[in-house]
């Protein structure tokens, strides 16, 4: 339907973003202690942040989350969104686990 009228891009990627921000945490610690705890398929850690960035997560987390806006997730389009999330969005175990 974006042929028709390129607003419905828009549409189809909020709704895509409404159903990531339902399916992954709203708190960077969260996110930051599922990234670095991550254990392979046999259960070897494997972790997909390094202990230096962990940590800053950790000792800033307050800071961090202040400044982070999720409502400027909406202003993709579908395709960029796409694009983000196939390409760039960590996933832990098939699933993402990050958000834009």
């Amino acid at each position: 339907m974006t042929i028709v009228h390129p607003d419905f891009s828009k549409l189809a990627a909020r709704i895509a973003v409404s159903n990531l921000h339902k399916q992954t945490f709203d708190s960077v610690v969260d996110v930051a202690d599922k990234l670095y705890n991550y254990k392979d398929s046999i259960g070897r850690p494997a972790p997909l942040l390094s202990k230096e960035v962990f940590d800053i997560f950790m000792n800033n987390h307050q800071k961090i989350q202040e400044v982070i806006n999720y409502k400027r997730d909406f202003n993709y389009d579908f395709f960029g969104f796409k694009t983000l999330e196939r390409s760039y969005l960590l996933k832990v175990e098939g699933k993402i686990v990050e958000r834009p």
